[in-house]
């Protein structure tokens, strides 16, 4: 007999993570509990940590679907049944993903697709553009917080690089955060010579979004923001040091990568936590200004 069709969920589990082991271990529990009185018949583990591998294991699907080693990793690859192979190592993650969807029977279609935004969050979005800037100047999404020091680029770059912007008077930069991060972007402000503008606060995903597809570029390092406005279609400026541009780039064009690693770096780990920061300084605010010029004037659009 074939395989029975699967019913398709429409919904979300969401593991609340608070920062304390005792909490966020008994929210992960009841995530579990979740998944497990799902009745799911096929699970995809496109994570490959154990804490996706345990996941797995609760659902107890048919189909337990994930990567092998050495893309899977801390055991996970024990909770599945079914295992994937990567035909290199540093694959794009976009592109790892499709390779473990086309494992399950998926077909590859096209990847130029834009995020869809209500018409009452563009105007909202739109309607502080409209308040704050006048000038017909270029606008430039400049977002500076991460979480992880080998992603970050130095506050002080950040804000000269405002200044250049600024002091060459066909841009309009504008600092972007997420929730609890506006404190960093107040430093990085404090520190320029000039006024780049703060974004507002974006009460959801889809204001951001929206907010970083009205900007002409994006410039920022390896987050969840860079990805979300190469989605939305905007030409981005993407700073690696730390992670592994091969596999962490944007695969929308235009954009361009700037890499702090040495050229004479070999073997280079995904992430490498220990040379990361030092290597961010690497890039400076001028390469990134020269960067941001270039994809502003030539780059379109998709």
């Amino acid at each position: 007999m074939g395989r029975q069709p699967l019913k398709i969920p429409n919904g979300l589990l969401i593991f609340n993570r608070s920062g304390t082991f005792v909490r966020d271990t008994r929210e992960f529990l009841k995530l579990m509990d979740a998944v497990r009185r799902g009745g799911y018949g096929l699970v995809l583990d496109f994570h490959g940590i154990f804490k996706s591998g345990l996941l797995c294991m609760a659902s107890k699907a048919a189909r337990r679907v994930g990567f092998s080693r050495p893309r899977a990793q801390e055991g996970s690859w024990l909770f599945l049944n079914e295992r994937v192979s990567l035909p290199s190592s540093r694959l794009n993650r976009i592109e790892e993903n499709l390779e473990l969807v086309r494992a399950v029977g998926a077909r590859r279609g096209v990847l130029d697709v834009l995020i869809a935004v209500a018409p009452e969050i563009q105007m909202e979005v739109e309607s502080w553009f409209e308040e704050k800037f006048d000038s017909g100047k270029l606008l430039v999404a400049v977002h500076a917080p991460v979480e992880r020091p080998e992603k970050q680029w130095p506050p002080e770059y950040f804000a000269e690089l405002c200044d250049l912007l600024l002091s060459d008077g066909r841009f309009e930069p504008f600092l972007t955060w997420g929730p609890g991060q506006r404190d960093q972007v107040q430093k990085i402000a404090a520190l320029c010579r000039r006024n780049p503008a703060i974004a507002p606060e974006t009460p959801s995903l889809k204001h951001l979004a929206w907010l970083l597809h009205t900007a002409d570029v994006f410039v920022g390092g390896d987050t969840g923001p860079m990805h979300l406005a190469s989605a939305m279609g905007t030409p981005v400026v993407v700073l690696f040091g730390g992670t592994d541009p091969a596999k962490h780039h944007p695969l929308r064009k235009p954009c361009i990568v700037l890499d702090g690693c040495p050229s004479h770096i070999v073997n280079r780990k995904n992430v490498d936590r220990k040379n990361g920061a030092a290597w961010m300084r690497n890039i400076t605010p001028r390469t990134v200004y020269e960067a941001t010029v270039r994809l502003a004037t030539g780059g379109r659009k998709m």
